[in-house]
């Protein structure tokens, strides 16, 4: 799925940088240049809260935009302890499509 994402985003101008888990997500912060982050909330190693708590926490990381990009539905829990952590927007998955997240992100990007 991230591979199709990749591809979207390559054709539509994005460089895009994959990470397999939170913990390298969040690693990646720290080593690249990254103007903006589509991240999922549910992610081995590390889940995606801890990595936004993380990036949030440091000061090199703490501007980069954080989408939130998951399979988990639009609960209220769900939202509100994402969007407690500062994140930019929560789109679910089967909700969006490649061309709504080009649109996301380009929001984001300056």
């Amino acid at each position: 799925m991230s591979r199709m994402y990749e591809n979207g985003l390559s054709l539509a101008g994005a460089n895009v940088i994959l990470a397999e888990n939170g913990k390298e997500a969040v690693e990646k912060t720290r080593s690249e240049k990254i103007d903006c982050m589509l991240l999922d909330l549910m992610m081995p190693v590390m889940n995606g809260y801890e990595a936004i708590r993380q990036i949030r926490a440091n000061k090199e990381t703490v501007h980069i935009p954080i989408i939130v990009f998951t399979n988990l539905d639009d609960h209220p829990e769900f939202i509100e302890k994402a969007t407690g952590m500062k994140i930019e927007a929560y789109l679910i998955k089967s909700d969006v499509s490649v061309d709504d997240i080009v649109k996301k992100i380009s929001h984001y990007i300056k």
